[in-house]
């Protein structure tokens, strides 16, 4: 009976970096001189008797274990549905990889096509593909789904380099949905010219999908010219994706009377997206008229993201009894971020009353505010009332949230623009001691340069030192700020 030979790379961890050759009847030996080739994609693994694993759909011992192990100092030791997938993935990995080093018959296809497929679900890439290249190796070729799967998977790592070599070595011909994903995973790493050029030599058809990533792709580098040359030469009709795309990039580049031109010209009903992507534009651009006329002439019904749009231009162009009339007549229930664009028109036009006032109102409703609304009225409180006040407020905040290191930062700076830079100084340290909030660069660069400006270099070196000491590095002006002194 002539011996079989399975000659693969394990690639997994250092320990078993080699070139492993194993046959059914011998215990394994690793040849350790070919640690430095690179792992090829077709690899000999005669399989030809491929059995179905009898445990595939057990949730095994291993992964159990593997799920003890990991969550040994969790605090809370019931695990989530994520964490039992990932261990059930890890368990098979390793099931599989013993039937390698020993030569045993393998799972069939389809099992190893699933546990690709869970791998990639639970970010474990670099198992996934290995796995893809057992299937290639013992001479089966697996489906493009498969393929897509793994090639997605490197996409969303961030690592694109790695599958575009997979890409180029794949065993059947790729789908369009290959390229979209491909191409999306390019243009999210900046690689437009190399999105460009897998455009141009596509096998297939692109699909309405490919074409909207590319577009997006374009317009966030700023390319809009091509991106309308790529729009007008679409040989598929386009959808509302590519419409928004392609609004937004106009509107970012100021060109907003073409935007209303390409609004008056979709073939495609517009959603609420589209119109909140104008709604900004004229915003931004400063014609907050333009903003107002549009949103009364929208065919669908606007949604919180289009209101808070023109409240954040009516309150920044000081029309603070429109923004609330406008609040009044809303036909969605106000969110968080409604009362806080709000309550921040209020605060930065000295309306304190008012926004207090309003965030009775909020509560009233059932809206809870969070740090961020709390933030907007401390600082306010800082300005117009002073510390001592704000200090109060801090325990409704504390009540009614999780302060932050913004919240407590806030404080800091009210305490030094009242010239108590000493109770700034206990304050900043209480707030680890008891706050359990750590300061940070912003904290500490406000005390220094407080402590600059009134000449006390020497507590100010000081406090210099233990900032570094804690990690955190100062900003320019504090340095100025510090050389100055050091020069004097």
């Amino acid at each position: 009976m002539m011996e079989t030979t399975l000659l693969c790379t394990i690639p997994w961890t250092s320990s078993h970096r080699g070139t492993i050759i194993i046959s059914p009847f011998q215990s394994s030996q690793t040849t350790n001189n070919t640690t430095s080739l690179k792992p090829k994609r077709v690899c000999p693994i005669p399989m030809a008797k491929i059995q179905p694993s009898s445990s595939s759909n057990k949730f095994t011992d291993d992964a159990k274990r593997i799920l003890r192990k990991t969550r040994a100092n969790d605090e809370n030791p019931a695990p989530s549905g994520n964490e039992y997938e990932k261990a059930k993935m890890e368990s098979r990995f390793r099931r599989l990889k013993k039937m390698v080093i020993s030569g045993r018959n393998f799972p069939n296809v389809d099992w190893c096509a699933e546990l690709i497929h869970g791998l990639c679900r639970n970010c474990m890439t670099t198992k996934a593909n290995w796995v893809l290249e057992i299937l290639e190796g013992s001479g089966h070729v697996p489906e493009v789904f498969t393929y897509n799967q793994v090639i997605m998977a490197y996409c969303k790592d961030g690592n694109v380099d790695k599958a575009l070599p997979l890409f180029d070595q794949m065993k059947v011909a790729p789908n369009e949905f290959t390229y979209t994903i491909l191409l999306k995973g390019l243009c999210g790493s900046g690689k437009l010219d190399r999105a460009l050029l897998l455009f141009d030599q596509m096998k297939v058809p692109p699909n309405v999908f490919t074409f909207s990533i590319l577009l997006k792709g374009l317009c966030d580098s700023g390319k809009l010219d091509r991106a309308l040359e790529l729009f007008d030469g679409m040989k598929v009709a386009p959808n509302v994706v590519c419409y928004n795309t392609l609004l937004k990039g106009l509107c970012d580049s100021g060109k907003l009377d073409r935007a209303l031109k390409l609004l008056d010209h979709m073939k495609v009903a517009p959603n609420v997206f589209t119109y909140n992507i104008l709604l900004k534009g004229f915003r931004d651009s400063g014609e907050l008229h333009r903003a107002l006329q549009l949103f009364g002439q929208m065919k669908v019904a606007p949604n919180v993201v289009s209101y808070n749009t023109l409240l954040k231009g009516l309150c920044d162009s000081g029309k603070l009894d429109r923004a609330l009339e406008l609040v009044d007549h809303m036909k969605v229930p106000p969110n968080v971020v409604i009362y806080s664009t709000l309550l921040k028109g209020l605060c930065d036009s000295k309306k304190l009353d008012g926004a207090m006032e309003l965030l009775g109102r909020q509560l009233k409703s059932g809206c809870s505010p969070n740090v961020f609304t709390y933030n907007i009225l401390l600082e306010a409180i800082c300005e117009e009332q002073g510390i001592e006040k704000a200090l109060e407020f801090l325990d409704v905040v504390r009540r009614g949230c999780n302060p932050n290191i913004v919240t407590y930062s806030i404080l800091v700076d009210g305490f030094c623009k009242e010239g108590r830079l000493d109770d700034a100084i206990k304050f900043m340290n209480k707030m680890s001691s008891t706050y359990g909030c750590q300061p940070d660069v912003i904290t500490y660069c406000t005390i220094i340069r407080s402590l600059c400006s009134t000449e006390r270099w020497m507590d100010a070196e000081k406090l210099f030192v233990d900032m570094i000491g804690k990690g955190c590095s100062p900003d320019v002006a504090t340095l100025n700020k510090l050389i100055d002194s050091w020069c004097k």
